[in-house]
């Protein structure tokens, strides 16, 4: 072997050693700021785990969650990858200005599944209005900005496929309103989620097949300015931040917001210690929740029960005049009878509310609709 060659065998050699060294000898970390979640800890071997397999399965996503100076070789291996001229780092379109969820295969069976459960619970409850909202993604309404050799995602077709299977429920579409609005900034450039002005672009596009006189006039606040989202987490990309802002329609109606399986009542739909943590689009709401009940001052008879996902939470403040009482419910977290929720409850309209991509491959809203048996 030629000395150059040698050279740079071992020096590879001990750098691989040292860094496999420090990685062991480290102290674990639990959470990973950068990727919002939490990190793989060092697996327990026993003869079982060793015979089976799963062991080895634990130890490999233990080195590679704990590999010493992980974020700095992800952004090294980031750079690499744009140098060479490629568009995608973990799962992320990286554009210029904006980033972009690549979007998965749409489950099939899933997404039927989903629309007969729904038409089946608005066959149980023909006296309420029924409403369904998909919105489309950022990589459909904001395409002019995905890097070149990235391909566009026209949603239409998905949701068309979606309004002509529903029965006895209203399609609410708001492609339209969105993309003729896509110069402004209707999604964040750094996380999955719509913004506040999205939202509210989409509700004004929404509110006259719901019956709904928007009022005309609106509050807006900024509430940070170093909003990075799961984007920028999920790429390794970390040179671009968002500005979240809450809309509200100027109103003087009040509200309770209740967290049903917290057992707690806040006067607020916002929750500023979030600001402080790296998931700041939790302002709304504080996140996710299986259950939460807003009663509000407004003269309305009617009681709104949505079921959502997260693009929900910047979008239900919105809502608090024209609704005596706002009920919402997370599919993946809520475990009880929605029959019995929309009964007890007094509900006269039903609202789904869901980004496509997540909508093509739910599993949850199915079981939540099924009709339970004694």
């Amino acid at each position: 072997m030629k000395r150059p060659a040698l050279f740079l065998t071992s020096l590879l050699l001990c750098l691989t050693v040292s860094l496999a060294a420090l990685t062991v000898a480290h102290r674990p970390n639990t959470f990973s700021e950068r990727e919002n979640r939490m990190l793989a800890q060092p697996p327990v071997l026993t003869f079982s785990s060793l015979w089976d397999g799963t062991f080895a399965s634990a130890a490999e996503k233990y080195l590679a969650d704990q590999f010493y100076a992980r974020d700095f070789w992800m952004s090294v291996r980031l750079y690499i990858r744009l140098a060479f001229g490629q568009c995608e780092n973990g799962g992320v379109y990286i554009g210029k200005n904006r980033l972009f969820l690549v979007p998965g295969k749409p489950d099939e069976d899933a997404m039927q599944n989903t629309l007969r459960a729904v038409n089946a619970f608005a066959a149980r409850h023909r006296d309420i209005r029924h409403f369904m909202a998909v919105v489309p993604n950022a990589i459909c309404v904001m395409k002019d900005e995905l890097p070149i050799a990235a391909p566009g995602l026209d949603q239409r077709t998905l949701l068309h496929t979606i309004a002509g299977a529903l029965k006895d429920v209203t399609f609410l579409d708001t492609t339209d309103a969105l993309c003729a609005k896509s110069s402004m900034p209707l999604y964040y450039r750094t996380d999955h989620h719509w913004t506040s002005l999205g939202a509210q672009t989409a509700f004004l596009a929404m509110a006259e097949d719901m019956g709904i006189e928007p009022i005309a006039d609106y509050d807006v606040i900024t509430v940070s300015d170093s909003f990075r989202g799961t984007l920028a987490s999920k790429s390794g990309v970390t040179d671009r931040t968002d500005t979240i802002e809450i809309i509200l329609p100027e109103s003087d109606v009040l509200y309770s917001v209740t967290y049903a399986q917290e057992f707690r009542t806040e006067g607020t739909m916002f929750d500023k210690n979030a600001l402080n943590e790296k998931d700041q689009y939790a302002v709304f709401f504080g996140g996710n929740h299986p259950l939460i009940d807003i009663q509000t001052t407004a003269e309305s008879d009617r009681v709104l029960l949505l079921f959502k996902d997260s693009y929900a939470n910047c979008f239900v403040p919105l809502l608090t005049p024209y609704f005596s009482r706002i009920v919402m419910v997370d599919p993946r977290y809520y475990y009880e009878d929605a029959d019995s929720l929309v009964l007890r409850s007094g509900i006269t309209d039903v609202l789904y509310l869901y980004n496509a991509e997540t909508f093509a491959g739910d599993t949850a809203l199915a079981d939540t609709l099924a009709e339970m048996t004694e």
